[in-house]
């Protein structure tokens, strides 16, 4: 009887050990697939942490693992736990969620705007706010009247956490480790950098595998500034799904969603509570919150009713393309907010091919993506849009020539492709082929008049030279880089292109390349490119300070009307 109950136990131990192992291999085999370094996974079944997936590396540089410790950047999961944090404040009563913020805190960058004194904390936490995720400029205006739809900002957290600070009177940081952190265990958890965190943290990377410049933030940002880890975050999501600390009542509101809160016409099964998503799929209710700064990406879901849920961190710009297999693996159900993410992101496909194409070479690279026994590609897997993005995006990593083999092979499967030939028209135009770019161009334009800039752009490169009558022409301001006789393209960029190099591209006339624009009067910034390198004007030495960027004001020069002394 003893060995045969030893024998059980050993057979359940060891075909969990094998799942365990089956699963890891499935997670490596997506994280591949996907270039991503680094993965750190948390799974809660009934109400605990029931498995933990910690994958890969901090970073490609260094080398050394992701382990339970490593912190991570959570992007927009900070609002969630924020969230929960401020209705400890409605629950004893120190915040109404329907009162004007305005009576809390007068905040001074949204004072003098028409709907300040409507917006409330209920707005905020249901992304109803009508505040942009976050501001243009110095600026902060409304897009709309609060409570009227759903729209995601970021901004609107900020406020709030301003208004807790002034309710509270405590810092953030200190207030979220005393109300949040400390009491759920999460000793690994803050919206600030923490000297702590210097032993074992994720360095982001690209979409290539590149490591990027990593953010250490020193003020707190409710939206977006918290470092933790996947068990750290488990721990909240254990706290979500067994509704702990708060009252029961209290996680009926949280888990309810909120008027005009529906993220999409399109997407009947997606909505907002209090801080957190919700989605209703299959009769079956989830939580769910996605994070995305950039190079790091995060995705939590959970199902309160069967205690369920899953959390993950990723330090990769691919984070976010494996969600879906990913979570198909511990779930297998539909999953209507990724979808909705999926839109207009860039998928696992684009970016597994765009990891093969800048490490390996071309007809290798595309081997999965061909037609079998053909060199064609396999437009099921890349169609038109999603190879002429490869091509763009090959452009700027410096990769010119692949770029021009993914281009030419789109326009095989597609002969009418616009954006292929405006690609091709770029590539010209980088490497000083002027002529042929301009053809590029217009055959761009012939295809879709949708985008006249690709005209403009060829009208631009035309041959000829800047007269007489247009430099006489006191409306035109002339803007001229002498030297760099080698160059093979230069082009002016500033804030009257919205900083954009393949705008306005230069000419090379009397030992100078040379532009003429028809600005209105007022102050620009601006620099020029040559060759990819952004460089002020030498000529110029009005330089912002910071950014050294060349200023030059356009004078108004027209003439006052003598009715009008």
């Amino acid at each position: 009887m003893i060995k045969s109950t030893r024998l059980t136990i050993f057979l359940i131990f060891f075909s969990l050990t094998v799942y365990a192992q089956q699963k890891q291999a499935q997670i490596q085999r997506l994280m591949k697939r996907a270039g991503i370094p680094g993965l750190s996974l948390v799974y809660i079944k009934n109400g605990k942490i029931n498995e933990k997936y910690h994958i890969g590396l901090r970073s490609n540089d260094t080398r050394l693992p992701v382990d339970t410790e490593t912190v991570f950047s959570a992007a927009s999961l900070s609002k969630s736990v924020f969230a929960y944090g401020v209705l400890h404040l409605v629950e004893k009563g120190k915040l109404d969620l329907d009162k004007p913020l305005y009576q809390y805190y007068d905040y001074p960058d949204l004072k003098d705007e028409a709907y300040f004194h409507q917006l409330t904390a209920r707005h905020v936490l249901s992304h109803t706010s009508g505040l942009p995720n976050w501001r243009n400029g110095d600026h902060l205006k409304f897009l709309r009247q609060p409570g009227k739809r759903f729209g995601y900002s970021g901004e609107g957290f900020v406020f709030l956490a301003k208004v807790v600070e002034k309710i509270t009177g405590q810092d953030l940081e200190s207030w979220m480790q005393e109300t949040v952190f400390k009491p759920l265990g999460m000793h690994r958890t803050s919206y600030v950098w923490q000297k702590a965190f210097d032993n074992d943290y994720a360095i982001p990377h690209i979409d290539i595998g590149l490591t990027d410049s990593k953010y250490f933030p020193v003020n707190t940002n409710s939206a977006a500034s918290l470092q933790t880890t996947a068990i750290d975050y488990g721990k909240f999501l254990m706290a979500l799904l067994n509704k702990h600390e708060l009252k029961g009542s209290t996680f009926k509101l949280l888990f309810q969603p909120q008027s005009n809160s529906q993220v999409d016409s399109a997407f009947k099964e997606l909505s907002w509570g209090l801080g957190i998503g919700q989605q209703f799929s299959a009769n079956e209710h989830a939580l769910w919150q996605w994070g995305d700064n950039g190079t790091f990406k995060a995705y939590l879901i959970g199902y309160p009713d069967k205690k369920e849920g899953l959390v993950y961190f990723a330090n990769s710009e691919a984070g976010l393309a494996i969600a879906k297999d990913l979570l198909n693996l511990f779930f297998n159900k539909p999953q209507p907010a990724i979808s909705w993410l999926d839109r207009d992101a860039t998928g696992l496909t684009e970016f597994e091919a765009l990891n093969r194409l800048t490490s390996d070479y071309f007809n290798q690279a595309m081997t999965p993506f061909l037609q079998y026994g053909t060199n064609h590609q396999d437009t099921t897997l890349l169609p038109e849009a999603k190879m002429n993005f490869l091509g763009r995006r090959l452009i700027e990593l410096k990769k010119a020539e692949t770029a021009e083999q993914i281009f030419n092979m789109n326009l095989i499967a597609y002969p009418a492709s616009s954006g292929a030939y405006a690609g091709l028209g770029e590539i010209q135009l980088r490497s000083g082929q002027r002529k042929l770019a301009q053809q590029s161009f217009l055959k761009a334009y012939d295809l879709d008049p949708r985008h006249p800039q690709t005209r403009e752009l060829a009208k631009r490169l035309d041959a000829g030279s800047i007269g007489q009558e247009a430099v006489k022409n006191s409306k035109l301001t002339i803007f001229k880089l002498p030297t760099y006789v080698s160059a093979k393209m230069v082009s002016l960029a500033g804030t009257f292109n919205n900083w954009d190099e393949m705008t306005n591209p230069m000419r090379w006339i009397d030992g100078a390349w040379t532009l003429a624009l028809d600005l209105k009067p007022g102050k620009y910034e601006y620099k020029f490119v040559v060759d990819g390198v952004w460089i002020p004007d030498p000529n110029n030495k009005k330089i912002k300070e910071g950014d050294f960027n060349s200023v030059i004001e356009v004078p108004n020069l027209q003439k006052e009307d003598p009715q009008k002394k």
